[in-house]
């Protein structure tokens, strides 16, 4: 179960290895200039070791979603090893152009890597200034840099709001990109705890009707993350 630090830090996830936040869009997950939530995440949780929180993976500065930190540095190291290994499920959802078909599997190379990604559809509707739109439920098998909005932009269906891999002709950038990391699980790296949280993802999102009243969004509590 989730909770919130009195400034509303969104928690989901915390022992005395490892804490997973939610992270907003907007912000950097780590770096050195301006706001980081890194440095959200030591400013507002309390009782953390003196040296900080240690980043375990990094989402995109426009993308939403769990973060894992550890709190030592073994901690972020055996974390390190899970993401490296693809034993941590990573759940996507986002809001893509076009009417995307009901599932695809993408597999296009990312950096002369091997890349797989995972697309089910949620819901179709549209948006103004964006016109027809699909909402899509994403499962990256592979953890390489920007795979989900690479392959949805060569899949045709790139991310709305994304100003990088955008499609020609395509450019709303009126709420920033519609890309959510809602879903986390993996085997805690040191004791036998499967660690498993899922979130609706940010307002955003949920203030389009369409994807408002889907089936996904719906079955999450009204008193869960907000």
């Amino acid at each position: 179960m989730s909770f919130s630090t009195p400034q509303q830090l969104q928690v989901g996830f915390e022992d005395e290895h490892l804490i997973v936040a939610w992270k907003p869009h907007g912000v950097l997950t780590s770096g050195n200039s301006g706001r980081t939530f890194v440095r959200e995440v030591n400013r507002l949780v309390p009782n953390l070791p003196e040296s900080g929180v240690l980043p375990c993976h990094r989402l995109d500065f426009g993308t939403s979603g769990w973060v894992v930190f550890g709190k030592h540095k073994e901690a972020a190291r055996q974390m390190g090893l899970l993401f490296e290994s693809r034993r941590i499920t990573k759940q996507y959802v986002a809001l893509v152009h076009g009417n995307a078909p009901t599932a695809m599997k993408l597999a296009w190379p990312v950096d002369g890597k091997s890349a797989e990604t995972c697309v089910s559809l949620l819901a179709k509707g549209s948006i103004a200034g964006g016109g027809p739109v699909s909402f899509i439920h994403v499962e990256p098998i592979t953890g390489r840099m920007h795979q989900i909005r690479r392959h949805l932009h060569q899949a045709g269906h790139g991310v709305v709001g994304d100003d990088r891999y955008g499609i020609p002709g395509k450019h709303y950038r009126g709420k920033g990109l519609f890309l959510s990391a809602y879903g986390l699980a993996f085997g805690h790296p040191f004791n036998p705890e499967e660690v498993a949280l899922q979130a609706p993802p940010s307002k955003k999102f949920r203030k389009l009707p369409f994807v408002h009243q889907s089936d996904f969004i719906q079955r999450f509590s009204l008193s869960s993350h907000v």
